[in-house]
């Protein structure tokens, strides 16, 4: 009798072994599945950015931007680039170097200054740009802004010139930066 019962309590014992092995296999495919949804979030994460003035809503991801952002930005980029006169043009680029790519940094400053000598050699001359058309190229990364450039001495306004700039940009870790910025008069 005593037997029956060991040999019963050694068959209870070794399904007991079974069903935790059972949930043992179970748990670790969980995690797993768990883990991979969360790295797959962590990727595939959006920042939503709601503006002060409640007019426009865009978002940030790990490497993209909603086209309101990108259009955002690079209106921004073009208005301190463009629209400077001799006394506010170090400001002006001073801020646009913040956005600059670390990799192209040494270049874009290297353009910049070139550019602020120039200004200043003409005092009285400033410069604006009156944006007319805006085109988001994702795949080659490109902001294309088209638009009205004109030129004021102190003789007065200079013919204005249409112009198209491209601002090569990346994101990277939800960053905006510019890699380049390229003038094309039409």
């Amino acid at each position: 009798m005593q037997r029956h019962l060991l040999e019963a309590a050694d068959k209870l014992q070794k399904h007991e072994i079974h069903i935790l092995r059972v949930f043992l296999v179970l748990l670790l495919i969980i995690t797993v599945f768990n883990y991979a949804s969360i790295e797959n979030i962590k990727t595939n994460e959006k920042i939503v950015i709601k503006t002060l003035n409640q007019s426009s809503k865009f978002w940030v991801s790990q490497k993209d931007a909603s086209n309101e952002y990108l259009l955002d930005l690079g209106l921004y980029i073009i208005q301190l680039r463009n629209n400077v006169t001799a006394s506010n043009v170090d400001h002006h680029y001073s801020k646009l170097l913040e956005l600059a790519h670390s990799q192209f940094y040494a270049d874009i400053k290297r353009q910049f200054r070139a550019k602020v000598k120039m200004i200043k050699r003409y005092q009285r001359n400033s410069y604006t740009f009156t944006p007319t058309d805006t085109k988001i190229n994702r795949k080659a990364q490109e902001i294309l802004i088209e638009g009205v450039e004109t030129r004021w001495t102190d003789l007065g306004k200079k013919p204005s010139k249409k112009l198209r700039i491209t601002i090569k940009y990346s994101i990277d870790n939800a960053t905006f930066s510019f890699k380049k910025i390229q003038d094309k008069y039409l």
